[in-house]
């Protein structure tokens, strides 16, 4: 006799992630799916050799692997696009057919397949389109392409941040749905401001190294600063997701570090699957990105209550009120950091009121009805709907 689990009867969720290894995007997407389990039964696809997948399936997710082919530069790429996104395209329909899925959600603006799985689907498959990328700053033939495809052949379109929606129209199916904090914490609220026993202020940037996310911006704000204050400390953590360009962009960095005799003093970590431990154990982070639809980062220190300094590249100057909850920095504007680092470091009691004030803020405006719950119900709007 076979017996059924309750979650035989839910509603499937074909849920696409292009991450390659464990993103920003990605733990995004899982603090929004992990309180809906009772509701909704989730299938995540990934790329083939995605070291994502041990981290979705220690959450209890089944996940599949298809070859995403992404576009790029690379001739050899370009020529298997087109006949990869097709083919993946009938894999996903025959999965959804496989697994009764309803809802196809593209966790990425640029990933087409399931455009193509509805279409092969006459229409059946419900798809959900995330813009997690902040699309003015991307090439513009580009952006407005995924824009069409995303207004014409979506059901709903969702953008993390206000910063996103201005990109779209006036359209009832392009909505704004924030990302969740972070789930219950690990450890005790941070102690602001901690006095250590060196007397140092200790400064954290948590990102991948990927050109673009800031690192350089901080290492050279860093410098300045450091000449006014020999107490500061930085330390990079952050994964290369195996890929070439970024282990360059890291080899710059450390470069930079090494030609401005600060090797002792500026530290280079890589990912850590722990980030509540690293954030709370900082005394201010930084997030120097030139452009963020969101950033789940400066979420996770806020959330913590670690003082933060972030540039105003789109989405961050919504999660926090500047010289409140938070220091909002001119994007690029390498001066202005090095004066926030500088003054923060200097002020403890700006500290704490930062730390106070920005777990308050996070709390109330991510709260689980403008987040998880909201999409939630955008899934059953487009079940509803079929």
């Amino acid at each position: 006799m076979v017996h059924s689990s309750s979650s035989d009867f839910l509603p499937v969720v074909l849920l696409i992630d292009s991450s390659r290894a464990v993103t920003g995007a990605l733990n995004a997407i899982r603090h929004a799916t992990g309180p809906l389990q009772t509701q909704f039964r989730f299938i995540y696809v990934v790329p083939s050799g995605s070291t994502a997948r041990p981290l979705l399936e220690q959450d209890g997710y089944l996940v599949h692997e298809l070859p995403f082919v992404e576009i790029s530069r690379r001739k050899a790429e370009l020529l298997r696009y087109l006949p990869m996104l097709l083919l993946n395209g009938w894999r996903l329909h025959r999965l959804a057919k496989r697994s009764g899925a309803a809802i196809v959600h593209l966790n990425d603006f640029y990933n087409l397949t399931g455009y193509v799985a509805k279409l092969l689907s006459f229409g059946r498959l419900r798809v959900v389109t995330h813009v997690r990328f902040l699309p003015q700053s991307l090439p513009q033939p580009f952006a407005r392409t995924w824009r069409w495809f995303g207004e014409q052949f979506s059901d709903r379109v969702l953008c993390v941040s206000e910063a996103v929606r201005r990109y779209f129209g006036a359209h009832y199916k392009v909505q704004v749905v924030f990302d969740p904090i972070p789930g219950k914490e690990q450890y005790l609220a941070p102690v602001v401001p901690n006095i250590r026993l060196d007397n140092t202020v200790q400064l954290l940037y948590l990102s991948n190294y990927i050109q673009g996310k800031g690192q350089d911006l901080a290492v050279r704000a860093f410098q300045r600063a450091y000449i006014q204050n020999d107490r500061l400390r930085l330390t990079f953590v952050g994964g290369d997701m195996g890929m070439v360009k970024n282990r360059e962009f890291r080899q710059k960095l450390q470069d930079f570090v090494q030609a401005n005799d600060l090797t002792d003093i500026v530290r280079f970590e890589g990912f850590v699957s722990d980030v509540e431990k690293v954030v709370k154990e900082a005394d201010i982070l930084l997030n120097f990105s030139e452009s963020e639809s969101f950033s789940l980062t400066c979420l996770d220190a806020l959330y913590f209550g670690t003082p933060l300094i972030a540039s105003d590249c789109g989405g961050p100057s919504e999660l926090f009120e500047h010289r409140h909850s938070g220091w909002l920095v001119p994007n690029r504007d390498i001066a202005a950091m090095a004066t926030a680092i500088t003054t923060l470091a200097a002020d403890a009691t700006m500290r704490t009121r930062f730390a106070a004030a920005g777990r308050k803020f996070v709390r109330y405006k991510f709260r689980p009805a403008a987040t998880y719950e909201k999409l939630g119900q955008v899934y059953r709007e487009v079940i509803a709907s079929r």
